[in-house]
């Protein structure tokens, strides 16, 4: 014979079993929404006028004046908008980029340094993506550290410049060009001007630096090559502006002679 309690009782668990299920997934949306809403305020410009907020005046935002009080902002609290990435330059990154200015211009001057930091943007922005290249490439195409510098581009380099060092094993110097990125910038910054001086053309320099050398006379037009158009659209976009902002007395004097020279 049925227990009546049991048949009473049995209902009551189902409705709280439901009860704390329909709680949890509604907890679990809520969760969902703030953290996708924490993300967009870091990954979108205009969502960044709730921190624009938190030191200018209150007021409407829109796409227009955002954009001012984001340039005071950044003004007064020493960050740089990317506008290609859509994100805050980390202080690694604009440490990176200043670096990269000073070792193109001890090695050719204004434009050399500026090109350099346009090609750091292109191949790691500026070590965002990492020090390693494609692991899928083979062993001898891979590619190492900030501005993704082949082995043999280093061996070419390490021929001229013996104040670099000597490394015995391959391992030894990729290790080298991983850990240290002011190595690995200076190598890179040598490589390009033996590029420039072999082809006599910046933007086949461009490309043989991306794509090697005997590839890069395949390219019937240098200057229509997507990574020069893609280094070239780094140069304007961040690179002068960073410049403009961050640049040290070395780069003022060099931008005034420029000027000057243009004038």
């Amino acid at each position: 014979m049925a227990n009546p309690k049991k048949n009473q009782i049995l209902p009551l668990r189902h409705f709280k079993s439901l009860f704390l299920g329909v709680v949890f997934v509604a907890s679990s949306i809520t969760v969902i929404a703030f953290s996708q809403s924490g993300m967009a305020l870091s990954s979108n410009p205009e969502s960044c006028s709730t921190v624009v907020n938190n030191v200018l005046p209150q007021g409407h935002f829109s796409r227009a004046n955002f954009t001012a009080s984001a340039n005071e902002f950044t003004q007064e609290n020493g960050l740089f908008w990317n506008p290609l990435a859509k994100t805050w330059l980390t202080q690694e990154q604009m440490e990176l980029l200043q670096l990269a200015y000073t070792v193109g211009f001890e090695d050719g001057g204004h434009e050399h340094a500026e090109i350099l930091q346009a090609i750091l943007m292109q191949e790691t922005i500026a070590g965002l993506l990492g020090r390693m290249g494609h692991m899928t490439a083979p062993v001898g195409k891979r590619s190492y550290g900030v501005m993704q510098v082949k082995v043999t581009a280093a061996r070419d380099v390490l021929n001229e410049f013996s104040e670099f060092g000597r490394f015995r094993a391959d391992e030894e110097l990729i290790v080298r060009l991983l850990s240290d990125d002011e190595f690995n910038l200076r190598v890179a910054s040598k490589f390009l001007l033996q590029l420039s001086n072999r082809v006599g053309i910046p933007e086949r320099a461009l490309v043989a630096y991306n794509i090697g050398m005997r590839a890069s006379y395949q390219v019937d037009d240098p200057k229509a090559f997507k990574y020069v158009l893609k280094t070239k659209h780094n140069l304007e976009e961040i690179v002068r502006p960073f410049n403009h902002r961050f640049g040290d007395d070395k780069l003022r004097v060099a931008t005034a002679a420029q000027g000057a020279a243009g004038s």
